[in-house]
């Protein structure tokens, strides 16, 4: 099993101050990606504004393509997919905000402490600081 957290910049000019993070899952029943986006009822599978599968796995959000931030293997990978299979926990999933959040970056900082995953996601990633409960 692995695990990546992807980004990509968003439609100029919010790209050259913001970036919208996601993970890929790659295990046994292929690759899922999950993000939070700004709508709801967009595509593929939902809770809220929390997909899986909405984008392709390598596709950008219309800013630049997608970039590797960091990748997860064994138990660090399976502890970011528990998180993300239980989903229906993350607080904000009723709620978006682009700025301050609660956004995709919150979610993804979210799931990292949840996994119990230390990582610095990069400045771009606004909203990683929100507050979640």
């Amino acid at each position: 099993m692995k695990v990546q957290l992807r980004y990509a910049t968003l439609p100029s000019p919010l790209g050259l101050f913001s970036a919208h993070y996601w993970f890929v899952v790659w295990d046994a029943d292929g690759s899922h990606r999950w993000e939070v986006w700004q709508t709801k009822n967009a595509g593929g599978w939902s809770i809220g504004h929390v997909y899986r599968d909405l984008k392709p796995v390598d596709a950008g959000v219309g800013g630049g393509p997608a970039r590797l931030g960091a990748e997860w293997t064994d138990d660090e990978a399976a502890a970011i997919k528990a998180v993300l299979q239980n989903v229906s926990d993350y607080p904000h999933r009723e709620r978006y905000l682009a700025w301050p959040g609660p956004n995709s970056n919150t979610f993804a900082s979210w799931v990292l402490r949840r996994a119990g995953i230390r990582h610095r996601m990069g400045w771009r990633a606004l909203g990683k600081r929100y507050p979640v409960a």
